[in-house]
């Protein structure tokens, strides 16, 4: 059994605390820890039915599936991967049959299927509210010959979730084991290294604190407060899409704009690392994107661009310049805009998304440059089609119903 760790986290594969609760900032490595703590389990004690959460379930492939995955392949382990009910099952050493089910908190009524469970995983725990979290506590409770644990990872961004500073770092709950950690931390020379290169040009004091230094802090200074809601069922005007570029470190991000009149649904649709041009192109073709679908991507990447009109995609490129940023959001401010139920990570974005401050604290007419993929997509989308010669307005009043 092959386990790469930092001197930092390798104390924490014997904690047996019914919480583990990891804080830390970008890239720290808490993510790949909790898996590797699942993998040490299952191999050592066998017979687990490992229960790894978020709050969106089509969240999963791209963030703990894939984790997993690799370090099942690190150590040559033969496993079963069930694309539709996301599962993964292998064996221990002695043939005892370990099980890991990935699942998301879109439908509350799941939570009652989620018996049995042995030890959990919430990734971004600063998604959940603190009833979802009370609620998957109390699935923890089938007898077990080992101990249970429920292992949390996320950054200690208290503007998201002040409930989970208040109850394990303000009140520090007794049965409960806290590990800060940062990029420094991670067992990986060449993942510090990218994201050093991100976070160290941080020009926040604010996100430095969060993403740099695992600090807990309060981002002000929210540009956008759109509203969560589910998808109309009106006829739109039309529907066209925005999105950014991304390999290693940043995702790339593909949002479906829906349009009626000066009314935007944002719907997330691709959110993911590791793609190249060509299988970012491809996934957007099976997400139903056709050579007729308007798309507008960053200009700055004109090959890039290219390459996706290669694989038969409608790709232009966003209207960029001198003031454009600001021009931009000006505009997205001037609109009504709404983000579609379960675009999680457009979700996390908005939430992020600030103005720089000046040494006074006082906001700035510029964003953050950080975590800004979904939102910039966006802003790619709607800002360059509607100031785009042809596009038709009509204002009025219809009827919406939700699903």
């Amino acid at each position: 059994m092959k386990i790469l760790l930092s001197d930092s986290f390798y104390p924490l594969l014997e904690i047996t605390n019914r919480y583990l609760i990891m804080s830390g900032g970008r890239g720290s490595g808490k993510s790949e820890f909790a898996a590797r703590k699942i993998f040490y389990r299952c191999m050592k004690e066998g017979n687990h039915r490992v229960l790894v959460l978020r709050k969106v379930r089509k969240t999963q492939k791209q963030s703990c599936i894939r984790v997993i995955r690799r370090v099942l392949d690190e150590n040559n382990i033969v496993y079963v991967y069930n694309k539709t009910d996301l599962t993964i099952t292998f064996h221990a050493p002695d043939g005892r049959k370990n099980e890991i089910l990935f699942d998301g908190l879109d439908e509350r009524e799941k939570i009652k299927s989620w018996s049995g469970a042995t030890f959990q995983w919430c990734e971004e725990l600063t998604e959940f509210t603190k009833d979802d979290f009370m609620a998957i506590d109390l699935i923890l409770r089938d007898p077990s010959p080992y101990y249970k644990q429920i292992v949390a990872t996320f950054n200690p961004d208290e503007a998201i979730a002040p409930w989970v500073k208040e109850m394990f770092f303000d009140k520090k709950h007794p049965d409960s084991y806290v590990h800060e950690s940062t990029v420094l931390d991670n067992p990986i020379k060449e993942v510090r290294e990218q994201y050093l290169k991100i976070l160290e040009n941080l020009d926040d004091e604010t996100y430095r604190d969060i993403y740099l230094f695992g600090k807990w802090a309060f981002a002000k200074g929210q540009i956008y407060n759109w509203d969560v809601v589910p998808l109309p069922k009106i006829k739109f005007d039309e529907i066209f899409y925005g999105g950014d570029f991304g390999y290693s470190v940043d995702p790339a991000a593909v949002v479906r704009i829906y349009r009626k009149s000066l009314e935007f649904w944002l719907q997330e649709v691709i959110y993911e690392k590791e793609l190249t041009n060509q299988a970012l192109g491809r996934k957007m073709q099976s997400e139903g994107i056709t050579k007729d679908d308007d798309c507008y991507f960053d200009s700055a990447e004109p090959k890039s661009i290219k390459e996706l009109n290669d694989v038969g995609l409608n790709v232009k490129p966003s209207i960029k310049g001198k003031d454009s940023v600001r021009a931009g959001i000006d505009y997205m401010k001037s609109v009504k805009i709404h983000i579609v139920e379960g675009s999680e990570n457009l979700i996390k974005e908005r939430s992020r998304y600030k103005w720089k401050v000046d040494k006074n604290g006082d906001p700035t007419p510029n964003p953050v440059k950080f975590d800004d993929h979904a939102m910039d997509g966006s802003r790619y989308g709607i800002y360059t089609h509607m100031k785009q010669p042809g596009v038709e307005i009509a204002v009025g009043n219809w009827d919406v119903r939700p699903d």
